[in-house]
C-alpha cells in the first residue's frame, strides 16, 4: 500500500473538460455540505473514492457492467457488508464480490486488502506511542470519521505491540554486510529494576549504528561478554580483533572485552566519567581548579606530554591532601589516554574520548519511553527499547573528524597484529 509523504503524488491528472464532467456527476449541494460541514463531506468523499478504486478492478477483472464478451472468466456477485481503513479507523462500506464464471471460487479483490493493510495501522500506532502519545489520548487526536472503529485504548495498544514486535525481530536479527565497525561505545541503560547493555558501532563512514543489547541486574562481566559474543557470532565484529571499545570505565565492560579480544582490541575509558569520579572525592571548592588541569592535561598532542601532564596533576592532588581523589585519577589511568597512543587527535579524539555519543541516543530512546509508568515484563521493555534505539538511529549524523578514521584503522590494525 503506498504511502504518504510529502512528496507531490501524480495519481490523479486531470485536464479541465474531465474536472467538469465529474463535477456534473456529482452534482454537488453546496448548501447541505455547508450545512452538515465540510469535514463530513471529505469524509464521505474518502469513502466513496475507495469504492471506486474497488469498482475499478472489479471492472478490470469482469469488464463493463452489461457487456458481452465471450472471453469473459468471472462475472460480478452482489455485495456484502466490508469496511476499509480510513484516517486509521475501520469504515464500513459494501465490498463488491466476484467469482469466476458459472458461480465458481471467489476472486479475491487486491485493493480490498490493500485498504486494509494491518501493517500500516501498527506503524502508525508505534510512531505516535513512540512519540510519547499515550493510547488512553490517542484516540483524541483522531479525526473520528462517522461510524468508524477501531480507535479504542486497547485497540491502539495491541496495535502499538504488534509493530514494535516486529521491530525487536529486525532489531535482533538485522546484519551489517560489509560494514566494519571500526570503534564501538557499549554502555548500560536502565529500565525498572533492569539494566540493558547496548552496543553502538562507528562506520568506516563516520556513520553510527545501534549493534545490540543484553539485559541484567547490573553490568556485569557474564552479560557484557554475552553480548559482545553474540555481535561476533552475527559477524558484526571480528573475532581477531581490530576494534577500538568505548566504555565507561566499569570493571565489568573492561574484563569482558579483555577476555573475549585479549590484547587484540583496545580500550579507551571514558574522559568524563573519570573526571566525575575524581570530582566526587574533591571539595566543591577545588573542582573549578581540577577540572581546568585534567582538561590542560588531556589536551596534549602526543602521548608523552599528557602523561606528565597527568603526572603533574596526581602530585598536586596528593601534596594538597586529596589522596582518595589521587588515587582516582591513577585507576585505569593507561586507558584514558589510548587515543593519544594511537596518534588520533583533533576531533576524532574529542568524539571518541567519551561515551556521550550512546548517552545522547540512551537520551532519545528516554523520550520516547517517558509515558511508560510501570514496566510488566522483560518482553516489553524490549520491544520498547528495540523500537526506541531504532528511531533514535534514523537521527544519528556522522561524528565529528569522521575524515580521519582511517587513519584509526590503521593505527587499530598495527597494533593488534603486534
Amino acid at each position: 500500500m503506498v504511502r504518504s509523504s510529502n512528496k507531490t503524488s501524480d495519481f490523479v491528472k486531470l485536464n479541465k473538460r474531465r474536472k467538469d464532467k465529474i463535477t456534473h456527476l456529482l452534482n454537488f449541494d453546496r448548501q447541505a455540505i455547508a450545512r452538515e460541514g465540510i469535514n463530513n463531506f471529505l469524509h464521505d468523499c474518502l469513502k466513496l473514492l475507495a469504492e471506486l478504486l474497488l469498482n475499478d478492478e472489479v471492472i478490470e477483472i469482469v469488464g463493463e457492467r452489461h457487456e458481452r464478451r465471450s472471453d469473459r472468466t468471472a462475472s460480478r456477485w452482489g455485495s456484502q457488508p466490508g469496511s476499509v481503513t480510513l484516517l486509521e479507523q475501520k469504515v464500513p462500506i459494501g465490498k463488491p464480490r466476484v467469482r469466476t464464471r458459472g458461480g465458481g471460487s471467489e476472486i479475491e479483490l487486491e485493493m480490498y486488502k490493500q485498504l486494509n493493510d494491518p501493517n500500516f495501522l501498527n506503524e502508525q500506532a508505534g510512531a505516535k506511542l513512540l512519540a510519547g502519545l499515550s493510547a488512553r489520548n490517542l484516540p483524541k487526536t483522531l479525526e473520528k470519521i462517522l461510524d468508524g472503529r477501531g480507535v479504542g485504548r486497547q485497540t491502539v495498544s495491541r496495535r502499538g505491540i504488534a509493530e514494535m514486535s516486529k521491530q525487536l525481530e529486525i532489531f535482533k536479527n538485522r546484519t551489517f554486510e560489509n560494514t566494519d565497525f571500526v570503534a564501538v561505545f557499549i554502555d548500560g541503560v536502565g529500565l525498572g529494576e533492569r539494566v540493558f547493555v547496548t552496543a553502538v558501532g562507528l562506520e568506516k563512514s563516520g556513520m553510527k549504528r545501534v549493534l545490540g543489547f543484553e539485559q541484567g541486574s547490573t553490568e556485569n562481566s557474564g552479560i557484557c561478554r554475552k553480548l559482545i559474543s553474540n555481535l561476533i557470532d552475527r559477524a558484526i565484529l571480528d573475532e581477531g580483533g581490530g576494534h577500538l571499545f568505548i566504555i565507561d570505565g566499569g570493571k565489568g565492560l573492561h574484563k569482558a572485552i579483555k577476555e573475549v579480544f585479549g590484547t587484540r582490541a583496545e580500550i579507551q575509558r571514558c574522559i568524563e566519567h573519570k573526571k566525575r569520579n575524581v570530582q566526587d572525592q574533591l571539595p566543591k571548592y577545588a573542582h573549578s581548579t581540577f577540572v581546568q588541569k585534567y582538561a590542560a592535561a588531556y589536551s596534549k598532542k602526543t602521548l608523552k606530554a599528557a602523561e606528565k601532564a597527568f603526572a603533574d596533576l596526581r602530585r598536586d592532588l596528593e601534596r594538597s591532601g586529596y589522596k582518595s581523589a589521587a588515587k582516582s585519577l591513577l585507576e585505569g589511568g593507561s586507558d584514558l589516554l589510548t587515543l593519544h597512543r594511537l596518534s588520533v587527535d583533533g576531533s576524532l579524539r574529542k568524539s571518541l574520548s567519551s561515551t556521550n555519543c550512546i548517552e545522547s541516543i540512551f537520551s532519545m530512546a528516554r523520550y520516547c519511553t517517558r509515558n511508560i509508568k510501570r514496566w510488566r515484563k522483560e518482553e516489553q521493555m524490549e520491544r520498547w527499547l528495540a523500537a526506541s534505539l531504532l528511531t533514535a538511529e534514523k537521527n544519528l549524523k556522522r561524528v565529528p573528524g569522521y575524515t580521519q578514521i582511517s587513519k584509526l584503522t590503521a593505527s587499530l590494525r598495527k597494533e593488534s597484529t603486534n
